[in-house]
Formats: C-alpha cells, structure tokens, sequence
C-alpha cells in the first residue's frame, strides 16, 4: 500500500499521524513524501521525493506505478491525474483523501490573475467530478460532499485521542497551530496581542513562508510582541506546546475556503482544556458555539479579539471549564480509524499482514 504527497510534510498530521499511522496496524505501508523524513518510522516504510515540484511529481509516478502497490492513497489534488492514471492502467484501488474546498481555495490564491480564478476553480470541479467516477473518495470534512454527485465516506479531522498529552498547567504563552499566513489571521494576532492588558508570548507554530515571517517579526518589533515563529513542528511537539498554553487560537479570516470548514484545531486545544478563542464563522460555530471555554469573534476585529483574550487569560473560569469539559470533547470528537481501516480493507486486493493490530480511534 503506497500513501502518497508530493506536497504535505512528512509528519503532517491528518496524512502521517492519522492516516499511516492507523493503516501500518493491518497493512504493509510505503509512504512517499518530500523530506525531511518523519521523525517515526518504525511502522512505514519511508521514501523520500527529493528535487523540485516537478521532479518530485516524476518520482511520485515512478513509485505509483512500481508493480508491488496494491493500492494508491493519494492526499494532493495535483496528483489526481495520476491518480486516474494509475486506476486506468494499473487496475488497482485508488483513494484520493480531499482535505479542502479545492475550487473554493483557488478563488482566494493571490498568485493566481484574479480573471483566471473562477475558469480554474471550474475546471478543479470537473476534475473532482471525474475522479469520482473511476477512483474512490473520502472526505476531511462533511462539507466537501457538495464538491460530488456520489456520497462519499467522511473521515473528518478529529483528535486521535490516544496521542494527546494530558492537559496541564498553563506557562503563559498564547498559541496558534497550522499554517502561518496572512489569511489565517497571523497579523491579527499580533495585533490582538499588542492590545492586551498583560501582554504573552505568541506562538505561532507552522509553516510560514519567509517573506511573511520578515514582516510578521517586524510587526511584532513595532508593537513590543513576542513572537515566536518555530515552523512546522511534529504533531506530538505542537499539542505538548498547546497542553501548555493559556488560550489557543484560530483567527481565520471569512473566506470561501474557511468559512464552512471543520475547525480541527479548536477541538485539539478543547482536548487539552486549553480555552479557546476562534472567529466565529459558520463551520467553526456549528462544533464549538456555546461549548465550556470557547469565545467565538468576529475575524477582523482586533478590539473584540483582544478582549476575548483578556477575559481568556484574566478569567480563570474560562479555563476551569475548558479543563472540565476536556473529557467530554475527547468523547465526542475521536479520530475514526475504524472507519479508515473498513474503508480500505474494502478495497484492498493483497492478502492483510499476518501481525494483525487492535484497532485504534
């Protein structure tokens, strides 16, 4: 069984934790991924896509089509018509993981002309369309099914439980886990944290590309925050840096792609009763609206995030509540690895391991 990115690090989350780390219990598993490597790899066997875009695309083919893949599981959309490919000439399972609104996403790229964006979202639709026809599908979120004719298994992004540290004492920083961009609500942040009566270190913990980094640091420099830009750490290191944080956010701006979106983050900082505050958009309000130690905010608004943060910090109850309903969140949100594995043992033409594990959510 190949998992394969040509794009994702190698210990991302939903595709190393979630993803391989519950297939390699029942299956041989290669994962093939740019590098660094994962810092795991005593359940995978691990291949690196060295080179650029498209020379690690070339490598990704040559490891989808090695006659000893029994089935494909791919995690990019730039991969689908590989993906096609391989379950036109090969004539072995594919599974394609959709982790976002592609279409919608295109419409907010800034690189992309503005007049080119709706043609391109078009054409991710119809592609997406296609796929569904010849190659199995499953979902990061509920959402995504409008993006399809068919129904499609949904495996959303929920804690795997059994990997989360348990909640502890905060040490006074505020947190941000994902992808570092202006989107995403970095800049706000900063803002928000400039504006608090006592101020706290900002961690903003993910990939940021290096010209936001120089502006984000210069912007922190002007308003006396203290910015801590590690990038991208392994999923265990970011929660351990969230277990002991006094609010976690998730400042998402109000855009297609966000709007509707599954707020994994929050539950992961809910399971490890850190109190939360998140912009309160739709998709985000529907998990964590009026749950114990949530504030939702409207996303732009530095005044209103910067009192949320006070009365995160200030306030111990938003906290004793955030710890209390810890278990709770954990209960309710589990990462579906049983799901996963009936889905692919479902398609799976070789013969399972002979070491068969117990199944993990």
């Amino acid at each position: 069984m190949l998992v394969l990115s040509t794009v994702h690090q190698a210990d991302d989350p939903r595709v190393r934790v979630r993803t391989v780390g519950v297939l390699a219990q029942r299956f041989d598993v290669r994962y093939a991924t740019p590098g660094p490597p994962p810092r795991d790899q005593r359940d995978h066997h691990w291949v690196r896509l060295s080179g650029g875009r498209a020379r690690r695309h070339l490598a990704a083919i040559a490891q989808a089509f090695r006659p000893d893949v029994g089935l494909l599981s791919v995690h990019d959309p730039e991969l689908i018509p590989l993906a096609l490919a391989v379950s036109a000439l090969r004539r072995i399972p594919v599974v394609l993981d959709v982790h976002e609104d592609v279409p919608a996403q295109l419409l907010t790229k800034a690189w992309i002309p503005r007049s080119l964006r709706p043609l391109l979202a078009a054409i991710a639709a119809l592609l997406l369309h296609v796929a569904e026809r010849h190659i199995a599908i499953t979902l990061a979120e509920p959402g995504y099914a409008r993006l399809f004719h068919q129904q499609h298994p949904v495996l959303p992004n929920y804690p795997l439980t059994a990997q989360l540290p348990a909640p502890t004492e905060p040490v006074g920083d505020v947190v941000y886990v994902g992808d570092v961009t202006e989107a995403r609500g970095a800049a706000l942040a900063i803002d928000a944290v400039a504006r608090m009566q006592v101020r706290h270190r900002l961690r903003l913990i993910g990939r940021c590309a290096p010209r936001l980094r120089v502006r984000l640091e210069a912007l922190a420099a002007r308003q006396g925050v203290e910015l801590d830009l590690p990038g991208f750490l392994p999923h265990d290191e970011a929660m351990a840096a969230v277990a002991t944080a006094v609010v976690g956010l998730c400042p998402l701006e109000d855009q297609p792609n966000y709007r509707f979106s599954l707020p994994t983050k929050v539950l992961e900082y809910l399971s490890l009763g850190v109190p939360v505050v998140a912009s309160d958009l739709p998709g985000t309000a529907a998990v964590a609206a009026g749950r114990p130690g949530v504030q939702l905010v409207p996303p732009r608004s530095v005044d209103a995030w910067s009192a949320a943060l006070d009365r995160a910090v200030g306030e111990p109850v938003w906290r004793l509540e955030a710890a209390r309903a810890a278990h709770d969140v954990r209960a309710q949100f589990r990462w579906p690895g049983e799901r996963l594995l009936a889905t692919y043992a479902r398609l799976w033409r070789a013969p399972r391991r002979a070491s068969d594990h117990a199944l993990v959510g």
